[in-house]
């Protein structure tokens, strides 16, 4: 069939999707893309077959229906969340401009001139804002009881959402199959990036995952096996643990983003490259006014090792090369020493970038026109912007590590992350004259987001019809 094959009669009679984080997140990041991406491509394709899918949130014990009106409502909470100064009015934000002028103390205007993707002094609004609007589902919004014979879809980030689990457990009171979503677990085995309390709530967000759900499923085979050794190793301890642990693939973007591109970020990325067909030849163009930036897609986070990349593109400008380098992605925490190594370097706005507030049309743009992307994260359960580079046909450089092995397989150049002179080394071979791989070839087309949701459907879907008529969870030995 062309769907789901949803009209199988063992196939559960409604599917809920809870978006309880990202529908209120003004992020970015690949959790909220890949919220996003699934609850769109679940939505669409199921109107092909016999089964609905039902956006919910949660709050207190039951869940809520997600409509039109409700969504539009959340949308207005997490634009303020993207960028909270575009969201006020012009007299306020100059104004506090101003006053950050005459106060130029780094903690006042982070305060005050927050940057995107953070709140800053406007984060009891933000909260208040959230608060109210779901304490008034009650009243507001349809009540949802997933129940025998529905299958609850659990997607999201949890690890900040911990209240779900009341719902969660009340459902699963009810006969509701419960499928979980898991990205990876590294506040466990790298807790150095979060710090220990991080790492302890993570602990519990993920053992509650593990006791109340039928079905885990991974975004990587790595991944997986990490969860099975956890549950393995952990196993006499829970209450009981799922009968069904699988992983499937992410998507990519594939479709052009209509939308409006910056003129700060087209002066940054150029479009110079030329429609061949259904193919885009795009050629690396040395010494040329129009160069254009290698870039780096991640959060400002410890773990995405801006400062490994940095320390390669000094090697690089010392050695009185002209490649330029741009990040993006939004300013994580623990990162105040990149932020400011990027602001003062003397590159800074001449062949460093950083952009903090991307849109989608934004990204693709960027990566279409860049030179290539580089992806230095020392720990991932993906790596999403490797598959988003590829499929823009983009010259990926990833530090090896086992997950990146993974996901780019053959298509990357993979660079040791014990030493910056082993990227700049890499970069320079490629820039080379000689070198006859400039042109950007179709290595291999990524998993489609399409294709993607299927996958992760047909799992969902066959650990349900496996366990229809059986205890679906397992007893803790």
């Amino acid at each position: 069939m062309s769907s789901f094959d949803l009209k199988v009669p063992d196939n559960p009679s409604r599917i809920f999707f809870d978006a309880s984080h990202s529908i209120a997140s003004g992020k970015n990041s690949g959790i909220e893309r890949v919220v996003r991406k699934v609850m769109a491509e679940w939505t669409k394709q199921s109107k092909e077959g016999s089964l609905s899918i039902r956006p919910v949130l949660h709050s207190g014990e039951v869940f809520y229906g997600i409509d039109d009106r409700l969504r539009t409502r959340f949308e207005r909470i997490a634009s303020f969340e993207t960028n909270a100064i575009a969201q006020l009015p012009k007299w306020m934000s100059r104004s506090l401009t101003k006053l950050c002028e005459l106060f130029p103390h780094k903690k006042f205007r982070k305060w005050f001139l927050p940057s995107p993707g953070h709140l800053g002094a406007f984060k009891l609004l933000h909260s208040c804002s959230d608060s109210l609007l779901r304490r008034s589902l009650a009243w507001s919004s349809e009540v949802e009881l997933p129940g025998e014979g529905d299958l609850l879809f659990l997607p999201d980030a949890y690890w900040t959402q911990r209240g779900i689990w009341a719902a969660v457990e009340a459902a699963r009171a009810r006969g509701a199959f419960v499928a979980t979503l898991i990205y990876d677990l590294i506040p466990l085995t790298h807790p150095q990036f979060v710090g220990n309390k991080r790492s302890e709530g993570f602990e519990l967000y993920l053992r509650q995952a593990i006791e109340n759900s039928n079905l885990l499923v991974a975004i990587s085979a790595t991944v997986k096996n990490e969860l099975n050794d956890y549950i393995e190793t952990h196993r006499t301890s829970f209450r009981q643990v799922p009968s069904h642990l699988s992983h499937f693939t992410l998507g990519a973007e594939l479709s052009h983003c209509k939308g409006i591109v910056r003129p700060e970020v087209c002066e940054v990325f150029p479009e110079i490259s030329t429609e061949t067909g259904t193919q885009t030849q795009i050629e690396y163009q040395p010494n040329t006014s129009c160069k254009r930036p290698y870039l780096m897609v991640s959060t400002f986070d410890p773990r995405k090792n801006h400062h490994y990349l940095l320390d390669a593109f000094d090697l690089l400008w010392d050695a009185s090369g002209d490649q330029s380098l741009c990040l993006v992605g939004r300013v994580g925490s623990l990162c105040d020493d990149v932020i400011q190594r990027v602001r003062s370097h003397t590159q800074y706005n001449r062949l460093l970038f950083a952009f903090h507030d991307l849109n989608d049309t934004e990204l693709e743009h960027c990566y279409r026109n860049s030179s290539g992307v580089i992806f230095p994260s020392i720990t991932e359960g993906f790596g999403l912007p490797i598959v988003e580079a590829l499929w823009h046909r983009s010259k990926v450089f990833a530090s090896d590590t086992p997950i990146h092995r993974e996901v780019g397989a053959s298509d990357c150049e993979y660079f040791d992350l014990g030493d910056p002179r082993s990227l700049a080394k890499q970069i320079k071979e490629y820039e080379s004259p000689s070198n006859t791989k400039r042109q950007r070839a179709a290595v291999r087309i990524p998993t489609t987001w399409k294709e993607s949701s299927h996958q992760l459907m047909e799992l969902c879907l066959s650990a349900y019809r496996d366990t229809r008529n059986r205890n679906a969870l397992s007893k803790a030995a």
